[in-house]
């Protein structure tokens, strides 16, 4: 029985609500029908308990309640046969067949929720979110953005979608019905709060019934051949780095070095581009440098210049470079490729505000219209001009970032690499107007049970499991066996047909040395061993029986 309540949780009476109304809200007070018919007690908003009660004549609690004495009792207007029946202190809607004679022919009807993460329970005045009274309660996250698509992808399934039809549990089960599916499900979900995105459950409970209107055959399979990019981690970067963008002296400062990346599978050629410098962060997605060179008050050639002679002394091995360096073994081909060069993460940001400018690998400064900028956007000139003039080598097309692979006769090999690769494909054809239906159970186990059968295990008995098979049912317990322990694991006949096809080839082919000698372990023609069906024996457990999928 729900908590009394003291006072009113609004200052309006039900009485004076407007003479058009006819829903009014209330909370439920006790929802355990003693006739299972789907009553409830409720209290409407706006009333106290003691106030109700009062008001009837010689009112007994323990004789009177769930009678149709009861100035609390209200009928479904849902079906006897959907039983669909709101919790203690939840909304629901109150209609009145005539409001003139109060606490006669009073009817309910389930309330709202603010969220679908709220079905397992919706307090009175949590309900009314979307209600007008309910613009000052907090709103709950929701599943969908304003597109329809989902904010976070494993959400998608949890919750029936727009144009299907579902009845749904309190929790983790449903009934979906789709257009030629029916799906019934258990376990959809691990947890539901309002305030956490729902995550599906792989590993559900679930009966499917599909209907689907074309038949799709396998055909002979084929070979493709097809040339397939390969992605590595990348193992080093090169990052140049312009201290003084916004300058308009033709005076820059800046260093370029080379940094070692803490092996990532997720730092790679495919999804390294201009601006995951961004993302990174040094000291822990790499370190360094390891080589450097820094300038000051250079022209722009000659900055430029600096930063070019860096990365060629880098892919060269340091030869011929003019400048003193640390280590050759810091950029022997096997320890820097695939090497990424790109802006530092303080350079981007000094040009952030030209984000949406994106210079093309082919597309060379002097073919930017930079005329007529104004003065504050120097920076953005300054930018496009490095961006332009870094290159790894003088007839590539390459320009400010670029990923090299390696080298190939001296020269930096800046395009992806490729290998070839064979592939079967299984293709498919669809047969029109041929309707094909499928029946599918699914759990972590399955049980198929007869009343009837008995094992030499022993008979099951399912007495107390009208309602549901608990998992002690299931398991066992110390006094009793368990559903488990007296069923048996199914068979997968095409493994056990290839056992008995390769005893029979042993059978039918078996020789003997001598007649009163055990039979030679190969036999003749097949060629057929025993060793061989041994194995598949003491496998049998796991590869012929499933030990998942059981029956009496």
């Amino acid at each position: 029985m729900g908590s009394i309540r003291k006072q009113s949780s609004t200052p309006k009476e039900f009485t004076q609500t407007s003479q058009d109304q006819i829903i009014f809200p209330g909370f439920v007070y006790n929802n355990q029908d003693p006739m299972m018919l789907g009553r409830l007690r409720v209290i409407p908003e706006g009333k106290v308990y003691q106030d109700i009660i009062g008001s009837v004549e010689n009112w007994d609690e323990t004789k009177d309640a769930w009678t149709s004495k009861d100035p609390l009792l209200y009928l479904p207007l849902l079906p006897f046969f959907l039983s669909v029946r709101p919790k203690t202190d939840e909304y629901v809607h109150i209609i009145l067949q005539n409001k003139s004679f109060q606490n006669t022919n009073q009817f309910y009807i389930p309330g709202v929720f603010s969220s679908p993460m709220s079905s397992v329970f919706e307090n009175f005045q949590g309900s009314k979110k979307f209600l007008a009274a309910g613009d000052r309660i907090q709103q709950t996250v929701p599943v969908k953005n304003a597109d329809g698509t989902y904010k976070k992808q494993e959400s998608k399934g949890v919750f029936p979608e727009t144009e299907d039809i579902a009845i749904l549990g309190r929790f983790s089960t449903d009934l979906v019905l789709k257009e030629n599916e029916v799906l019934l499900r258990a376990g959809k979900v691990k947890n539901l709060s309002p305030s956490k995105l729902p995550v599906g459950n792989p590993n559900r409970a679930f009966l499917q019934l599909s209907r689907f209107g074309e038949k799709k055959v396998p055909q002979i399979p084929q070979t493709q051949f097809r040339l397939e990019t390969e992605i590595k981690s990348v193992k080093k970067i090169i990052i140049w780095n312009i201290l003084n963008l916004d300058n308009a002296e033709n005076s820059f400062t800046g260093d370029v070095g080379l940094y070692n990346v803490k092996f990532s599978k997720d730092i790679n050629t495919n999804n390294f581009d201009k601006e995951t410098i961004m993302e990174l962060s040094d000291g822990v997605d790499f370190s360094g440098p390891v080589e450097s060179l820094r300038f000051v008050g250079k022209t722009f050639k000659e900055a430029k210049d600096t930063i070019n002679e860096f990365i060629l002394g880098v892919i060269s091995n340091f030869d011929n470079y003019p400048y003193p360096y640390n280590n050759k073994q810091n950029v022997t081909p096997e320890s820097i490729y695939p090497l990424v060069v790109t802006p530092s993460k303080q350079t981007l940001q000094q040009s952030i505000q030209f984000k949406s400018f994106q210079l093309e690998d082919d597309q060379n400064i002097q073919n930017v219209d930079i005329q007529g900028l104004k003065e504050d956007a120097i920076q953005f000139k300054n930018f496009l001009l490095f961006m332009g003039g870094i290159t790894p080598g003088f007839l590539s097309v390459k320009r400010g970032f670029f990923i090299i692979w390696g080298m190939n006769e001296g020269n930096p090999i800046v395009y992806p690499l490729t290998k070839p690769k064979i592939e079967i494909i299984n293709p498919f054809k669809y047969l029109r107007n041929q309707d094909v239906t499928y029946a599918t159970l699914g759990a972590q186990k399955l049980y198929l049970l007869s009343h009837d059968s008995e094992g030499p295990k022993g008979k099951i008995s399912l007495t107390d499991t009208l309602y549901g098979i608990n998992q002690d049912n299931f398991v066992g317990t110390a006094k009793r066996k368990g559903i488990e322990s007296l069923t048996y694991p199914m068979v997968r006949g095409d493994k056990l047909m290839e056992l008995l096809q390769k005893i029979m080839n042993y059978v039918a082919g078996h020789v003997h040395s001598i007649s009163t000698l055990p039979p030679i372990p190969i036999s003749t023609g097949s060629g057929q061993n025993t060793a061989e069906i041994f194995q598949i024996l003491a496998d049998a457990e796991n590869q012929i029986l499933n030990q998942n999928i059981r029956l009496n």
